[in-house]
């Protein structure tokens, strides 16, 4: 049995880049998904450093990781160009 030489995610991707009017709507939620991802470590900085130690201080570390992960995939087909 074969596998298609590209995944069903990568068709969907390729299709969107096509779809009119993508730079208009998608393209500054993917720029503001990527700076974002690449500001938001620096929030872990204090939580990490003091230990994240009273429940509201782990609620935070956790929605930290949660907008994060979220930024990536938002911003991961950012590129300036």
């Amino acid at each position: 049995m074969s596998s298609p030489s590209r995944s069903a995610l990568a068709e969907v991707a390729s299709n969107v880049d096509r779809t009119p009017g993508y730079a208009t709507l998608l393209k500054p939620f993917e720029v503001v998904g990527f700076w974002s991802a690449v500001a938001l470590p620096f929030l872990y900085v204090p939580l990490l450093v003091t230990g994240p130690n009273t429940p509201g201080e782990q609620t935070a570390l956790v929605t930290l990781v949660l907008v994060h992960v979220a930024a990536l995939l938002l911003g991961h087909r950012h590129r300036s160009d």
